[in-house]
């Protein structure tokens, strides 16, 4: 299934792709600052206030093997266009809500075009740019505008709520989308591909329904007063629904290439993927839950606060995609894990000592955002190293789908640990068992990645997903 010709790319493509990667981030943390005036104005109950935070997450991991399929299938700029318009249409329900279940719904659809955005963008980055420097320096600028948004949300956030009303929160979605758009041009409508080919519906059902029903399962027991019906409802969901994706992958159109799951830099990518979610990605709900529950600070100030982090991330996806071409990516990942992790003991040392923020706090900060920055970059160069040019979405979304899954798991772990209403030696507990998960990405990064050369793993026409035939690899 050959594709059209991409034209050469450059800062325009470029801004769209980063774009897309910041809107992302940015929807994913802006709302928690905003959960207060949300609740009292829609009137959520406090159990249902927790969903529109997890109604984004769960149908984002749940749906990123749909999206890396679509974008392989019909085109990753088709893909990339009409996720953008799924954006901006849930942006408008939101903002427009005017009772629970209708913002829940449009924090759904936020999820789902999430889902669609990303492998088709990673999808697009990997076919523009050739494997080396040239895609290292590429995905280095993507990962930093990921990495800051996810930062930057919390902060925007509060600046949007000391000026303006909670709705504000989804309108700001709309100007990104349309400079995404404006900027991408005829670039991605020249990605289509020429031939279309079937969808593998039944497995991939079965694969967004197995990570949707085990996000579900941790979420529900994040809570105080777990639902057990739901949890062993949803475990056997689980079950079932992986039982049939195992199947299908025995079949002779698996949903994910064989050969793909056997590419060792992508194993290991979406390994510390699953690990750096899991521990720098808790560290925003951690630390805005910190400020303002025991610090008692407003969520402007909150917000303020972040933006050091947000700095040293950008330092470190830089440093990242800079060091990528020279340094082994064992060594940048380890590295960078280790980094981070030192600085989330620090943010424990500063808790337990209820030092102020700038002797104690902001130190954690820099820290463990120089080190994040590093480890975004890095992961995703490593797991868009070795892709072959037909699997490029499959493999970023398998990528994107073990960040978030892993997220959600961990702070479903994290919150258990902290109880209902978290003190300060409560805080010091999670951030400990934050900087643990992160150190134990540094020696799995050195030691995985310790036989694998710069060439991609062969992939032979059998296990070329869904028929597809193509003139080489990249």
């Amino acid at each position: 299934m050959p594709a059209s010709p991409v034209p050469a790319p450059g800062a325009r493509l470029l801004t769209a792709l980063a774009g897309a990667q910041l809107l992302v981030a940015l929807d994913f943390s802006i709302i928690y600052v905003a959960l207060p005036d949300i609740g009292a104005s829609l009137h959520f109950s406090a159990v249902a206030l927790q969903w529109i935070v997890s109604a984004y997450a769960i149908f984002f991991a749940g749906f990123l093997l749909l999206g890396g399929q679509l974008a392989d299938v019909f085109g990753a700029g088709r893909v990339f266009l009409a996720a953008q318009l799924l954006f901006a249409a849930s942006s408008t329900g939101a903002a427009l809500s005017g009772s629970a279940a209708t913002l829940i719904a449009a924090r759904v659809g936020h999820g789902v075009a999430a889902a669609l955005l990303v492998p088709a963008t990673l999808g697009l980055l990997s076919s523009a740019y050739p494997a080396g420097p040239e895609r290292d320096r590429a995905v280095s600028v993507w990962g930093t505008t990921g990495a800051v948004g996810l930062a930057l949300g919390v902060t925007a956030g509060g600046g949007i709520l000391a000026v303006a009303s909670w709705q504000w929160i989804f309108w700001v979605n709309i100007p990104i989308v349309a400079v995404c758009l404006l900027a991408a041009g005829n670039a991605v409508r020249s990605t289509a591909v020429e031939e279309r080919v079937p969808v593998a519906t039944s497995a991939t059902l079965s694969a967004c329904t197995t990570v949707v029903a085990v996000v579900l399962a941790f979420t529900e027991l994040s809570r105080a007063h777990p639902n057990t019906t739901v949890v062993a409802a949803a475990l056997m969901v689980t079950v079932l629904a992986g039982g049939l994706l195992a199947l299908s992958q025995s079949r002779r159109r698996p949903l994910v290439p064989r050969a793909l799951l056997r590419v060792r830099t992508l194993q290991v990518a979406c390994l510390v993927a699953a690990l750096y979610m899991a521990s720098f990605g808790a560290e925003f709900y951690l630390v805005t839950l910190y400020l303002q529950d025991v610090r008692a600070y407003s969520a402007l100030a909150a917000g303020m606060a972040f933006l050091p982090l947000a700095g040293a991330i950008v330092v470190g996806n830089t440093v990242a995609g800079r060091l990528a071409g020279s340094l082994p990516l064992r060594r940048l990942l380890s590295t960078a894990f280790l980094t981070g992790a030192v600085g989330l003991l620090v943010l424990a040392l500063a808790v337990g000592n209820d030092g102020g923020y700038a002797p104690g706090i902001l130190p954690g900060l820099l820290l463990s955002g120089f080190g994040q920055g590093m480890a975004f970059t890095g992961m995703f160069i490593t797991g868009t190293r070795d892709l072959p040019q037909e699997s490029n979405g499959t493999g970023s979304a398998l990528v994107t789908t073990a960040q978030y899954t892993g997220g959600s798991i961990g702070l479903a772990l994290l919150v258990l640990l902290h109880g209902e209403h978290p003190a300060s030696p409560d805080f010091v507990r999670t951030f400990c068992v934050t900087a643990a998960i992160a150190m134990a990405a540094a020696p799995l990064a050195l030691f995985l990645l310790a036989r694998t050369g710069r060439e991609p793993a062969p992939v032979s026409r059998q296990d070329q997903p869904f028929e597809h035939r193509t003139g080489g690899h990249q």
